[in-house]
Parts: C-alpha cells; sequence; structure tokens
C-alpha cells in the first residue's frame, strides 16, 4: 500500500464513525496500519484512530517518532486529519490534545471549563512554535484547518495545528508528491520538538506542557562529559563509561539493517562499543555508523564522518588491526551534495527511502549495500 492508497482508502470506503469497526473503511485503517510502516524512516511509529471504545468523528492516521511521544494523546506529531465530510485531509504538524485537557483538569477546571482552558493552551503554544518557524519553512502551508466539528478533540486539532498542508480528497497529488511532502513535514516536525525544547530550557512557565510523552522522557540522557584522552587505550577504556544519548530511532535503524545483512548471510554484531555495528562477510570487514536524520542533515554526516575516522583511528590503526570499510548509515536521504562528500572520503553511504535501501559506494571499497542483498532463494523476502 502507498501513501496515494491508504490516505484515498478512507473516502473510498465511505467512513463513518457510527457504523462501528467493522465497516470498510475502518477495515482498511487498521491495514493502514500494517502496511504503511515500511514507508516511513525506521524509529517512527504510524498509528490509526479506532483503537478507543468509539470510533471518533475525524478519522486520522498518525506518524509519530518515538523519541517523543508513543501516543497520540501527547507529544508532538505529524497526522492526516479528515474533515468530518471526507472532503479533503489535512497533513498536519500537531500536538496531542488530551495532555492539554489534563493540564485543565489538573488545575482544578471540570467539563466544558477544563476543554476551553485546553484549547486555549494548545492555541497559544502552536502559535509561539509557528511564530518560531521561518519563512522558508512554512511556505505554501496553512496555519488553520477546519475539521467540520464542534467536539472538543477535532477542535483540538485545529488549535493544535502548527502548520498543515490541504489536500481535495477528490484529486490527490501524485505519490511522488505526497511522499516529498510527507518528507517535508518530518523535517518540520524535527524543528518543532527542537523549538519546543528551546522554549522549555530558556523560557520556563511559557509551555505548559512537555517536548515529548510522559512515558518518553527517560529516553532522552544528558550529554557525556567531555575528555581528552592521551592513548588510544583512555580512549577505549572511557568511551565505553560514557552516557551516550542513542534513542529508539537509532535502535531500530540498527536492527533493522542487521536483519536484512543477516539474510543475505552477512554476520552483523553490535557488542564492538563504542561502535553502532560491523558486519563481517568471509573476506570484507565493514564497520557502520548509524545516524537518524533530522530537520538538518549536514550535522547527522558530519557527525558520522568524525565517529567513523576516530574509531578507525582508535579501535583499529592504534590497534594494529587492518583497516575496515566504513559505511555510514541514515534512516533517510541526506542529498547528493553530503552522498558525495562522503564518497570523495572513503565511506559508503547508505540510507532508507521509502521502504527501500539505497546507496552509493567509491569504486575502492566493496559495497556493503550490494553484499546485503538477500538472496532469491528467499521467497517474497522484500527487505527488511
Amino acid at each position: 500500500m502507498d501513501i496515494s492508497a491508504a490516505i484515498s482508502g478512507v473516502r473510498a470506503h465511505g467512513y463513518d464513525h457510527r457504523q462501528g469497526r467493522d465497516q470498510p473503511a475502518q477495515k482498511h485503517l487498521r491495514e493502514v496500519f500494517h502496511q504503511l510502516r515500511p514507508l516511513v524512516p525506521p524509529g517512527m511509529k504510524v498509528l490509526v484512530s479506532g483503537a478507543g471504545r468509539s470510533l471518533p468523528v475525524v478519522p486520522w492516521i498518525a506518524i509519530l517518532n518515538t523519541d517523543v511521544t508513543n501516543t497520540a494523546q501527547e507529544g508532538l506529531y505529524v497526522v492526516y486529519l479528515y474533515r468530518g465530510d471526507l472532503s479533503r485531509v489535512y497533513l498536519s504538524m500537531n500536538q496531542g490534545a488530551t495532555q492539554h485537557q489534563k493540564n485543565a483538569v489538573k488545575g482544578g477546571l471540570k467539563g466544558v471549563k477544563a476543554e476551553r482552558a485546553a484549547l486555549a493552551e494548545l492555541r497559544s503554544e502552536s502559535t509561539l512554535m509557528r511564530g518560531k518557524l521561518d519563512e522558508g519553512t512554512l511556505a505554501g502551508l496553512v496555519a488553520s484547518i477546519e475539521l467540520g466539528s464542534a467536539l472538543f478533540l477535532p477542535r483540538g486539532y485545529e488549535e493544535g495545528n502548527v502548520a498543515a498542508m490541504e489536500y481535495d480528497l477528490s484529486t490527490l497529488p501524485g505519490e511522488a508528491e505526497l511522499r516529498d511532502d510527507l518528507s517535508r513535514f518530518l523535517a518540520l516536525y524535527d524543528d518543532c520538538v527542537a523549538i519546543k525544547r528551546d522554549i522549555l530550557a530558556t523560557s520556563p512557565g511559557l509551555i505548559a506542557t512537555t517536548a515529548g510523552s510522559e512515558k518518553t522522557k527517560t529516553s532522552f540522557k544528558p550529554r557525556p562529559p567531555a575528555f581528552r584522552p592521551k592513548s588510544s587505550a583512555e580512549y577505549l577504556a572511557r568511551v565505553p563509561a560514557q552516557e551516550q544519548t542513542k534513542g529508539r530511532r537509532h535502535d531500530d535503524l540498527l536492527n533493522l539493517f542487521a536483519a536484512r545483512a543477516r539474510t543475505a548471510g552477512l554476520t552483523p554484531a553490535n557488542n564492538v562499543h563504542p561502535c553502532d555495528l560491523t558486519v563481517d562477510s568471509t573476506d570484507t570487514h565493514w564497520l557502520v555508523e548509524a545516524k537518524t536524520v533530522g530537520a538538518n542533515a549536514e550535522l547527522a554526516v558530519r557527525e558520522a564522518i568524525g565517529q567513523l575516522f576516530a574509531y578507525r583511528h582508535f579501535c583499529y590503526r592504534e590497534l594494529k588491526r587492518e583497516d575496515p570499510a566504513l559505511v555510514a548509515l541514515f534512516s533517510e536521504p541526506v542529498g547528493t551534495a553530503f552522498v558525495d562528500l562522503l564518497v570523495s572520503l572513503g565511506i559508503e553511504a547508505l540510507w532508507r527511502d521509502s521502504g527501500t535501501w539505497r546507496g552509493v559506494v567509491g569504486s575502492a571499497q566493496p559495497g556493503l549495500l550490494a553484499a546485503s542483498e538477500p538472496p532469491p532463494s528467499v521467497a517474497g523476502f522484500a527487505g527488511p
């Protein structure tokens, strides 16, 4: 299932919240939950409406960064929101309305008063984040959406919208454009998370909710203390003791590629700390550094280059070991310019793109992407 089919199927099957869970449109949403996941970057989670006790008036398909939140009730996320009449769908950078409603209840408000306070809080936070985004990021996007319902949750989605793109469901753009739009919003997602964290750090009290979910706050660890090793032995001794900030998206990316490597008969290993991953064939040893790509791909590329060269020096050359083949593994495309930079430095670039592994390798080293290609005998294997 591609993005176009996922979005259009809700209208094509005639979603009606009064018709129950066995209606074709809700069955379609359950299929979207399973089939859309390979098209989003590793560590991103797909959720669909309909898991509660009753079906919502406004159906939705959400994409969550699992390092930020695991639920559409709180935190920030990207979501496809449908108008109640199914005439339009919005791709929206949004936030959990229920979290704001709970805040109001904790403050002593009930019923309609709690809902009004939550809507005001949502509106304030959305306006604040939108005001910190540059004009280029917001070009062509809308600040307000209309879902056609006076109920609290649809109103919450309207007020919680930071920026959105509006589609006419009778004339959706082509699949390539829809994928480009989603990639744009996932970059916007990273921007909004960073903006909200900055506001929370620099202006306490200006925002009443956390940057993510209460359930995911422990995944963010402090930056490790600086140190200046005098020898490779000290380097290897100190790095494992550091508190390294690696979230679930990073681990999912590694696990996904390791599964591919194993299927091709290669031997992946993630017990080679501080290195992310090594992969061995009968005649080649690859050193892999994995990076999740945020709004600025340059940062991910620069960190990958620095760590690969540092690990090659301390973990191989200083220990009189043969140089490994270097690989930078990314959760999303980083752009032709950065791929060219990596290849010019002798580093193979690999990335995940809409459910497919892609990569470029220089002529001087064997390619891990080609070596990890699943054999034809693995029937039906499309690559994890």
